[in-house]
């Protein structure tokens, strides 16, 4: 019935119900008053800090781009850096390769500057000329370490020669008896030092799904062995080519062998002067120079003092060092 007692009662409920919503919502609205004073009265207090940290933030984040942009430039400077860490089998990327070089060039130039001061303060020597000699340490280290890729590239080659002429004979007879290239360069991924490591990243390459004409190819563009990059394009050829892959490595393996026989004759032929000029230079010469200074300064008044001697004994030391390290550049890389 309109208007009746049911009707009033639900009046007075939603009444009701509106006061406490809003009732709750002005509690809301105060208590998020409350938070936002409280949290500018914290930001007020602790402003200066948070400004210092920020400032501190800043400054390193601007130091650390200008370290990248100078490392940058460098690596712009080098471009084959790059393949040379990665041919010299070092897993460090340029960018990183070139920031421990500049670290340790600044560490080793400190170290020394700081001995060099040491000694100049014990024997009264003028510290100003110690100055000159830090940086000059630097760039010398610095570039010392960028040349050093180079130098393992270099040692990784007379190594990768002495074993893979023989690595190449093991492979060819695999494949005259049948069996799968993939699988003699499995076999022959051990057993032959430098030569082996590098066919056995070949075997993982082929593994990991890329087709075997890449990574042949890969590895020959990242190792500069003659004799190396020889069998493996001759491989990759005769791949390309559909041709017999047996036949054309013993061709490349004959050539190899024959190149290594030239250059034998070739160091026996330098080997005689070089003998020749060791004996003469190195042996009678100062045996008669010591024993006709000996004579000479019986006769003259002339002092010989251990300082005199040490000096003798050390140019000799340093003649011998040339003649063997003479000798030994001449040598083929390979083994015989």
């Amino acid at each position: 019935m309109p208007g009746g007692p049911s009707d009033v009662e639900a009046a007075i409920a939603e009444a009701k119900k509106k006061i406490a919503v809003k009732k709750k919502e002005a509690e809301i609205a105060a208590l998020a008053a409350k938070k936002k004073e409280e949290a500018e009265k914290k930001a007020v207090s602790t402003a200066p800090h948070g400004a210092k940290k920020q400032e501190i933030k800043r400054t390193t984040v601007s130091a650390r781009d200008v370290a990248r942009s100078i490392v940058k430039m460098i690596e712009k400077q080098f471009p084959s850096l790059a393949k040379d860490l990665k041919s010299a089998d070092m897993n460090i990327d340029a960018s990183s390769f070139i920031s421990r070089a500049i670290l340790l060039a600044f560490t080793v130039s400190l170290m020394v500057g700081f001995a060099l001061i040491m000694l100049a303060s014990t024997f009264d020597f003028p510290i100003l000329y110690i100055f000159p000699i830090v940086p000059i340490v630097f760039i010398g280290i610095f570039v010392w370490m960028l040349q050093f890729p180079r130098l393992k590239i270099a040692q990784k080659e007379t190594e990768l020669d002495k074993d893979v002429l023989f690595a190449g004979r093991d492979m060819l007879i695999a494949l005259k008896s049948g069996v799968p290239l993939f699988n003699a360069m499995a076999n022959v991924s051990k057993n032959y030092g430098v030569a082996s490591r590098e066919f056995a990243k070949i075997v993982e390459r082929v593994q990991s799904g890329v087709p075997a004409e890449v990574a042949l190819q890969e590895a020959g563009d990242l190792n500069t062995s003659r004799a190396f990059r020889q069998i493996i394009l001759q491989i990759v050829t005769s791949l390309r080519s559909g041709s017999d892959v047996a036949v054309a490595l013993e061709i490349v393996l004959n050539q190899i062998s024959q190149e290594q026989v030239i250059a034998l004759k070739r160091y026996g032929q330098k080997l005689n002067p070089i003998t020749m000029f060791y004996m003469l230079f190195g042996i009678i010469l100062p045996s008669l120079g010591i024993a006709i200074g000996i004579i000479l300064t019986s006769f003259v008044n002339i002092r010989i003092d251990f300082t005199m001697l040490i000096i003798v004994l050390l140019l000799l030391g340093l003649l011998q060092y040339m003649f063997f390290a003479l000798m030994r550049s001449s040598r083929p890389n390979f083994e015989v």
